[in-house]
Formats: structure tokens, C-alpha cells, sequence
């Protein structure tokens, strides 16, 4: 990897606006100068750890399999997979550098765009340990290799990746032990992105996983929230600690909600991402309390709690169109595996993606939750004047359902990589190249979130069972062939009433 001086001396970190017309830049926060003097909108300014890793994995990919595996290898490889020279074997430090550098640039940075992807805040705690602990590097290149022997069905790839696995989770619990490592931010770094390689695996195992993680931010106790780097970090084990709440009809455990109190002491509560990952907090308690409710609770508490948290969200969304808004956009003959009914909406970056479908899902959350409210209300002998209005909440819960479940399905062509991000949209959309490698990890929830909603027509819930079966068969996530299942059922017209759950992150 080039030193870092020497890679920031040969990229522009200008905005985008003053690249393109190469202008001197003040880069003030948080807009540029020059464009707020011109009235322009501007589109920010280039991720700092984009710069760094952003063109050094093509490098390695590229220097790693040139060192190709003899051709006879190559031939037991399936027909018409999309696979790159397989690497010969011998070559285990350098499959560590292709893994670290293809995790960083697939989960951090943003293959699409420069923006910081799914993890986007491993660069500062794997910066402030000048050790680099070997627990989060074998990590790193565990989830790395494994996405990229997946997606390019390379199965010695896949090999290595688990070995680097077993030595991580070795590692891991070597650290747990220590009451001094157990509580660094470089191991609980670790507990989480070793959850993603348990995509690979089962929703079960990824819910251990997930448990474990939560028990560790608690034993951190309240003082870890005196550090900056906490925050993210409790942001994505309370998110997925929802996302496995909700799966398994649980309310969030007490000592987490203790948790997050604590940290709203320390930042600024009025933020548009905390207050998301605050309300996921309360909507699986609302979704808790209407699945278990046995009229301990009267229907229309219930139905009041809903309504204020639908006005957050309301609230939040207009927040999000107003900072990081999209475009919808038409690809007339596009590809309809990609591109359903041709539409397809363009984001600054995925990580706006990310937060826009974490927040329709909660809106999801809170409609349907709306929706067998009012359904158990009109079963009841009601008056004219109440009932009406119940009515017409009941259709105004089922459009706003189908429209997130469409805005949703329009996330996928970006999030796949087919389409440029809105800073780049002079770029043309290119159908042909690479999927993103946390493409399927992005957007499994999502989609599966959608798919189960009983307002979805079948022909676009045909096309989400397809994507995910892709995820799964072409990207080896077998936790979205195992969530498929439900949609399928709902699709031929079983367990139409199943629950629906969320996953995050609801962070920033």
C-alpha cells in the first residue's frame, strides 16, 4: 500500500464541484465556501480513508492474482461462473492483504462512491491501537476472503477465509479473558464484523453472535461512552440486537435501554441518526406489546404510541429528504432482474441508502403494527363517527405500505453497483460491472422486510424472492435463502399475517 503522505499528495480532496471546474477549494464544514458564494449545491468532499484504500485493493487484486493457480485448477471451477484466476496456493500473506484491502474497500469506503460503507467506523479504532491488534486484522480478512470466494465462487478462497475465522474467534476469546483486552474497542470491533461472516451461516448462529456482542458493551459499562469511537460502536450492537428482538418477538433487554440512556447524556439527542436508532429501540417494544397483547393493554394506547412514533419518522424523513435526498429515475429496457418496472432511485452514497431503507423499515414497523391495531378496533361494535375514521387510517396505513415496499425495491440497482452515485450521475449506468461484495449484506433485511408485506402484489414479491435466492446461490449469504422461505410461504398464501422484523444499522 503506498504511504498514505505520498497517496494524499496525488488526490484532489476538493469538493466535487470544485474539482470539476478546478477551482481552489476552502473545504469549510459543512459545505465549501465557493459553493455556498455561488449558490450551488454541494456534493461534499472526498472520504479521507476513500483516499487512502480506494484504488490500493485493485492494486493487490490485481498483484494477488496474477500469481495465478496452474489452469488445470481453473477447469474444476463451475461453468459460467464470474471468477477471477484463482491465486496459487503458498501465498497465505498475501491472501491476507487481498482479504484486509477487499473488506476495507467493499465495507468501509464504498465501492460506488466516495463514501464510507457499512463499517464505516472501524478506520478509527483500528487507527488508535498503533499495534493493529491481529484479532481485528484476521477479522478483516476473514469476512474479506469469504465474500469474495463467494461471489466469485472460488473455493479455496473460502478455505482460507475460514481458517482466518477460526484464528479470529480463537484470538477473541483469548482477549476476553484479559479484563484489560476485553473491554478495548478493537475486540468488541471484532465480535461485530466476525457477525457478518456468520451470514454465511445460519440466522441462529448470527443471533448468538449478535447476543454475545450485546453482553460485551454491557460488561463495558457505562464509562466507554467517554471516548468518541463508543458511540458507532453501541449504535451497531443496538442494532442488531433490534433486528434480533424482532425476528424472535422480544422486547429490547432493559440493560441495553439502561445503556442507551447513558449515552444520550453525552452527544446531542436532537440528531437526526440517533433519534433513528432511538425510536428503533421503541418500535420493538410497540411491536412487542401488539403481538403479545391479551387486552392487558387497551388497544387504543397502543394505537396512540404507534402515532407518535410515526410522526418521528415522519419527522426524520424529511430531514433525510432535505440533507441527503434521492432521485427517482427511469431505465427504460434495463435489465428486469435489476431494474424492476424499469425505475431505479439514485443516492449520494450507500450509506444514504442505508439510512433511508433502516428508516422505511421502521415506518414499515410502525404501519403494519397500525394496521392490526385498527383491525382488532373494527372487529368491535363501534359508532359511525369512530368507526369512519378508522377505516380511513386503515387505507391510508396500507398505500403508505405499499409505497416504502416500492422505494425499497428501488434502492437495489445502487446497491448492487450497476448505477453511480447522485455525484457521479454524468457518469452512464454500466449493468456489467462487478457487484458491490456487501451488496447482499446491505440489502438482504431490506428486501426481506418488504417482501413480507401483505400489501405487496405478487408479481414484485416474485422479484424479491429472486434477488434474494441470487444473494444467497451467487453471493453464499445462506441466511437469505433461509429468510426467503417466509416470503415464499406468504406468496402462495400461507402465513399471510407472519410478523415483520427490521435490521439496521441506525447509526452515523
Amino acid at each position: 500500500m503506498a504511504p498514505r503522505s505520498e497517496l494524499q499528495a496525488r488526490v484532489s480532496r476538493s469538493c466535487g464541484n470544485c474539482r470539476a471546474v478546478k477551482r481552489r477549494c476552502d473545504r469549510q464544514l459543512p459545505h465549501c465556501g465557493q459553493c455556498t458564494r455561488t449558490r450551488e449545491q454541494c456534493s461534499g468532499y472526498r472520504d479521507e480513508w476513500d483516499l487512502v484504500f480506494r484504488n490500493q485493493t485493485d492494486d493487490t487484486i490485481k498483484r494477488t492474482m496474477e500469481r495465478r493457480a496452474p489452469k488445470e485448477d481453473q477447469a474444476a471451477l463451475p461453468p459460467n461462473c464470474n471468477s477471477r484466476p484463482l491465486p496459487s496456493p503458498g501465498l497465505g500473506s498475501s491472501l491476507d492483504e487481498l482479504g484486509v484491502n477487499y473488506f476495507l474497500y467493499n465495507f468501509i469506503t464504498g465501492s460506488q462512491s466516495s463514501s464510507r460503507g457499512y463499517l464505516d467506523y472501524i478506520p478509527a479504532v483500528y487507527t488508535a491501537d498503533s499495534h493493529h491488534p491481529s484479532m481485528l486484522v484476521a477479522s478483516m480478512a476473514a469476512i474479506g476472503l469469504v465474500t469474495l470466494a463467494n461471489t466469485t465462487r472460488q473455493p479455496q478462497l473460502a478455505k482460507h477465509a475460514r481458517a482466518k475465522y477460526s484464528e479470529a474467534i480463537n484470538q477473541v476469546n483469548i482477549a476476553l479473558t484479559s479484563p484489560t483486552e476485553s473491554v478495548k474497542d478493537s475486540t468488541l470491533m471484532s465480535v461485530i464484523s466476525l457477525g457478518l461472516f456468520e451470514y454465511v451461516s445460519d440466522f441462529t448462529s448470527w443471533a448468538r453472535h449478535v447476543r454475545g456482542a450485546a453482553a460485551l458493551v454491557v460488561a463495558r459499562g457505562k464509562s466507554q461512552f467517554s471516548t468518541s469511537a463508543a458511540f458507532p460502536i453501541f449504535n451497531q450492537v443496538r442494532a442488531d440486537m433490534v433486528a434480533v428482538c424482532m425476528y424472535s418477538g422480544q422486547p429490547l433487554p432493559e440493560d441495553m435501554c439502561e445503556l442507551q440512556d447513558e449515552a444520550s447524556r453525552h452527544m446531542d439527542t436532537t440528531n437526526a441518526f440517533w433519534r433513528l436508532g432511538a425510536v428503533a429501540t421503541k418500535c420493538t417494544n410497540l411491536l412487542w406489546g401488539v403481538r403479545n397483547n391479551r387486552r392487558e393493554f387497551p388497544w387504543s394506547s397502543l394505537l396512540e404510541q404507534a402515532t407518535v412514533l410515526q410522526n418521528e419518522l415522519q419527522y426524520i424523513f424529511g430531514i433525510l429528504s432535505m440533507e441527503s435526498g434521492y432521485i427517482t429515475s427511469q431505465k427504460p429496457g434495463g435489465d428486469a432482474a435489476i431494474f424492476y418496472n424499469e425505475r431505479f432511485d439514485v443516492y449520494r452514497n450507500s450509506w444514504a441508502i442505508r439510512v433511508w431503507n433502516n428508516t422505511r423499515i421502521l415506518q414499515i414497523i410502525v404501519c403494519d403494527s397500525i394496521r392490526n391495531i385498527v383491525n382488532q378496533v373494527l372487529v368491535t361494535d363501534l359508532a359511525p363517527i369512530i368507526r369512519t375514521p378508522m377505516e380511513l387510517r386503515l387505507l391510508d396505513s396500507q398505500e403508505i405500505l405499499s409505497k416504502l415496499g416500492k422505494d425499497i425495491i428501488a434502492t437495489v440497482p445502487q446497491a448492487l453497483g450497476v448505477i453511480s452515485s447522485a455525484s457521479e450521475t454524468d457518469h452512464t449506468i454500466d449493468v456489467s460491472s462487478d457487484i458491490n461484495g456487501s451488496a447482499g449484506y446491505m440489502m438482504t433485511w431490506s428486501l426481506y422486510t418488504a417482501g413480507k408485506l401483505s400489501v405487496m402484489a405478487s408479481e414484485p414479491r416474485q422479484w424479491i424472492i429472486q434477488r434474494l435466492q441470487d444473494f444467497g446461490h451467487n453471493a453464499g449469504i445462506t441466511m437469505a435463502l433461509q429468510l426467503v422461505e417466509d416470503i415464499i410461504k406468504i406468496d402462495q398464501g400461507a402465513d399471510r399475517e407472519s410478523p415483520i422484523l427490521i435490521s439496521g444499522p441506525f447509526k452515523r
